[in-house]
Order: structure tokens, then sequence, then C-alpha cells
């Protein structure tokens, strides 16, 4: 347990001041590979035999999860309609060890870098507020609910809130309000909370490795009003935003912008055109020069409805998924040239966790709802797992990240 605590990233000094880094311990790779099931349960893989060890019960809509630095626990959300639920799983015992009522549809468990926090976010209005809950990891116990006032009205269906993030030093905490379309930041030693309004949809905030910028990318509202990737300053009072990067679009049947990530050296951030609602017909992934803030590479993949570009622990691949069809899409993370499209399983791709070595990627199927191995030397699928074995495959994870598709540097 005390090495979840020496896991700490100093210093983001304040909203003001200078950024810098310290050295930090590296996060534990687990022993097992976790994929989340949207129908309640979390398959437990060993790597080594490819075999499912443990079938855990969290609850339905249990679709994303975060990690703890020292790779002992997962906390999985609970976003479906009348859920409250957050699980936490021990990957040593290979058990549920808690179950805990947050507020309405818990989206996307983050825990902080220095392992005290877990910051859940949610789909639901509470009282009508957005709730942000905070859980003390060394207790599993909530430490603090972050009520937000929202002017506008959120039916009992609606998305308000999307996903979340830290500071390289764990001090802020990075979130989204949908439904007035702010981005949100909030000072975990006093619990305020600063409100920073944006053109669009707000979706992925992103720090940038060395910790002075936060990438916010905002889904744009049609050509008149494009996806973008909005670049906030967080040595300076205020974090005044310093750059805007819209997503090139030119020939895309369907606009809508999704995640974005730094590449594994943090010299280049990806964007990416997934399509609005079930429009999913985004296949175009934008690289972006995180010094000049300019557009250098537009990449167009035989994915469609694209989400994620997901790094490769050597930083030599993206792997991109998606909510349209059953195709991964390999680019080469230093050309930005497409190396391969992988047809794989039988339902849209989702999710990617790699060994910690890099020489096998497991990639989700919401389809199927099993994970399929890839040889990331060959590029080839090489094994099926039946884990969920029924539509709803959702989550794969083992290491800490920050945010999904990075890896530890």
């Amino acid at each position: 347990m005390k090495s979840r605590f020496l896991f700490a990233a100093a210093a983001l000094a304040a909203l003001s001041g200078c950024a810098s880094l310290a050295p930090t311990p590296a996060p534990v790779w687990p022993d097992v590979v976790v994929h989340l099931h949207t129908l309640g349960k979390a398959y437990l893989v060993d790597p080594r035999t490819d075999q499912v060890v443990a079938a855990l019960d969290t609850v339905p809509g249990g679709n994303l999860g975060s990690t703890t630095p020292d790779g002992r626990y997962v906390y999985v959300g609970g976003e479906a309609l009348n859920q409250n639920t957050v699980t936490v799983l021990d990957l040593k015992e290979r058990k549920v060890v808690k179950k805990l009522a947050t507020g309405s549809r818990p989206k996307h468990p983050q825990v902080s870098p220095d392992g005290r926090w877990v910051m859940v976010n949610h789909w639901g209005l509470d009282g009508g507020k957005l709730r942000v809950t905070f859980i003390d990891t060394r207790t599993h116990e909530i430490a603090k609910n972050v009520e937000v006032a929202v002017a506008g009205a959120a039916s009992p269906t609606a998305v308000t809130s999307m996903h979340n993030s830290w500071s390289v030093d764990s001090r802020y905490a990075f979130t989204v309000d949908r439904v007035d379309r702010n981005l949100l930041v909030i000072d975990t030693r006093d619990w305020s909370v600063r409100k920073i309004a944006t053109p669009s949809q707000p979706h992925y905030p992103v720090p940038s490795p060395d910790g002075k910028e936060l990438w916010l990318v905002v889904e744009g509202r049609g050509t008149a009003e494009p996806p973008a990737a909005l670049v906030y300053d967080l040595t300076q009072p205020g974090m005044p935003q310093i750059a805007r990067v819209n997503l090139p679009l030119a020939g895309q049947a369907a606009i809508e912008g999704h995640h974005g990530n730094f590449t594994q050296d943090g010299r280049h951030f990806y964007m990416l055109n997934r399509g609005p609602g079930n429009d999913l017909r985004g296949t175009a992934v934008a690289a972006v020069d995180a010094r000049t803030k300019q557009v250098v590479a537009r990449v167009d993949t035989g994915s469609t409805g694209i989400g994620h570009t997901y790094n490769t622990p050597d930083g030599r691949y993206a792997v991109v998924t998606n909510y349209g069809n059953n195709v991964i899409s390999v680019i080469d993370a230093k050309t930005f040239r497409l190396v391969k499209d992988l047809t794989v399983g039988k339902g849209r791709m989702g999710h990617v966790a790699f060994t910690r070595d890099g020489r096998f990627g497991y990639v989700s199927n919401a389809g199927d709802g099993n994970l399929h191995k890839i040889d990331m030397a060959s590029l080839t699928v090489v094994k099926e797992i039946a884990t969920g074995n029924a539509p709803g495959g959702a989550q794969v994870l083992n290491v800490w990240t920050g945010v999904f598709e990075e890896l530890p540097r």
C-alpha cells in the first residue's frame, strides 16, 4: 500500500506559477489484464496463459475503470440507467472488495497520479446538479462530493459529463460539464471549482506530458464550428487559452471530434473524427505538432467512427479503435502513415491493453464481447479469448494511465 503514496509527481504549481516535474516511480504492471463487460462482469485474464482466472461481478454499464499506480486495485463505474455504483476490484486477491454508491450513473473513475484519489464523474444529475465524487483509495470511501450547479435542463438519459484527467501533481482534477458546455477544474486543496466555457460540447481533457498545458478536445457543431483541440496554459494565472487547433475534415462524411492523446515521446497530439450519434463514418486522424500547434499530418483509416489512438509501449505505433466497424488501424507514430488495417472479431472495436514488453496487444470487441490477441510484431490476430461471449465487451486495461491511450513513459 505504501508504494501508492510514494508515487508523487511534483510540482505543477497552482494555476499560476511555473510547472516542473520531479522523477516519479514507475507504475506497477499487474499480473492480469482486466476486460470489463457492460452486462456487469470483469474478466481477469492471465497474459502468460491467456486463461480467464476470475470473472467478477460489477454492475450493468460497468464499462470504464482505472487502475491504481501500485497495480493493486481497479475502480469500475456503472453508467447504465438507474445505476449508482462504483465497484472496487482487488487484482492481487482477484475479488471484489467494495461496492460504493456515488451518484447517478457513475461514468469514468480516474485515479490520480499519486494514487491518493479516485475522481468519479456521473452521466446523470443528482438533485439537479452535476456531481463529481472523490474516493480515498486508502479506505475505498467517499472523501468528498463536489456538486456543480448547471443552468440547463437535462433528461434522465442525457449524457451530462464524459471523461476526466488530473494535473501531473494530482492537485487539479479536470472534467467536463456538457449541460452548460464548460471545462471544470477542481482544486483538491480547497474543493473550489473553476468553470471555463467551451464553444461546443467538451469531451476529453488531456494534460501535456510536461504538465504545462491542458489540451481539451471539443466535439464541434458541424463545419461552422469544427471539432478542435483547445490548449490552455497551466503555468499562467487563470489558465488562459493559448491556442485552438481545428481538426482537418475535408472529405469526411460525418463530423464530430472524439478523443485525443499525446504520442509517447510527447512531441505530437492526435485528434480523431468519430461522427455524431450513430452516424459513425469518421475516419480521419490528425497529428499536431505539440510545440507549434500546427497540424503536420492526416491519416485516413479503414476504421470507422474512430475513437481512440492507443500508443504501443515502445512508442512505435498508434492502434486506432472505433465505434463503427471491426477494423483496427495501425499508424506509424514517426511517419504518421497507415501501416495496416486489420479486421478483428464480429463487432465494433473498443479498447487495447498491451503486455509490458509490447509484444502483444489485447483488443476488446463490443460485438462478440471477447478479447482478441494481436501479435504486434506481425500485426496479426493470433487468438480469441472467450470472455463475455455476448455483445457488450467494453474497456480492457491493466497498468495505470492518465488517459486511456497513453502508457507510462
